[in-house]
């Protein structure tokens, strides 16, 4: 494994040279395609993953049926890494499962295992290194406390507002998108998805397209989405 893109993850972004050699060995590279299952939450825990290339959801079913998306991971993002800190003792002394889970949404998705023993055990003999990823953990805490403040706090069209301007953000971070085309959206997710992600149903989402299509804010074109007032979608997040 490559130390350069390791260095990338948040998680390990304060690593020495040392430290990411040592994670790059004990790693290993699977591929995946749209909908195919990484693991469900009756499995064993076998350790945690990095989106190397394409995009992971993490979901849970609940009683009744319904699919509930809990994360969505694009690439040099962690998931399932919180049970290996949580649950050390049952991993390494007992059967222990993943809490959700986690279906690879886009073609030629690559993950990066981190195997749990190794990990634990390259922890237990380098304790600056847990140390050092403790900042990764944070802002990866802070992420999903935002996602649930949304969730609980705001209406659905707050939520589809402030998922499009957050894209909208992303877009002008990346260098190989020009300015003119920055108001361009393009969802790497299905409508059905997007819909569970914001806690809400496909159908209502649909009518919020709508409506932000009416009030001429947005216009939707197959999976892009065109910002035409960006004035006024800022103002319906808030």
């Amino acid at each position: 494994m490559d130390t350069s893109v390791l260095k990338k993850i948040f998680l390990f972004s304060e690593l020495n040279q040392d430290h990411l050699e040592v994670v790059g060995k004990i790693s290993r590279v699977k591929k995946y395609n749209k909908g195919d299952i990484i693991f469900f939450d009756t499995e064993p825990y076998l350790g945690f993953y990095v989106v190397l290339k394409g995009m992971v959801k993490i979901y849970k079913i609940s009683k009744d049926g319904r699919e509930h998306i809990v994360h969505l991971v694009d690439m040099l993002n962690t998931f399932a890494e919180v049970p290996l800190f949580e649950n050390a003792g049952e991993i390494l002394e007992k059967e222990f499962k993943y809490p959700a889970n986690a279906m690879a949404i886009e073609d030629n998705t690559e993950v990066m295992l981190l195997p749990a023993r190794p990990f634990i055990q390259l922890i237990e003999t380098t304790p600056k290194l847990s140390i050092k990823m403790i900042s990764g953990f944070a802002k990866r805490l802070r992420h999903l406390n935002n996602h649930i403040e949304v969730i609980t706090l705001k209406d659905v069209t707050k939520r589809v507002a402030g998922y499009i301007l957050n894209e909208y953000k992303s877009n002008q971070r990346k260098s190989n998108i020009p300015e003119e085309k920055q108001n361009i959206i393009s969802l790497k997710i299905s409508k059905n998805d997007l819909a569970s992600y914001l806690g809400t149903i496909l159908e209502t989402l649909s009518r919020t397209f709508r409506k932000l299509h009416d009030d001429g804010i947005i216009e939707v074109e197959g999976k892009n989405i065109v910002i035409k007032d960006l004035r006024k979608l800022k103002g319906l997040s808030m």
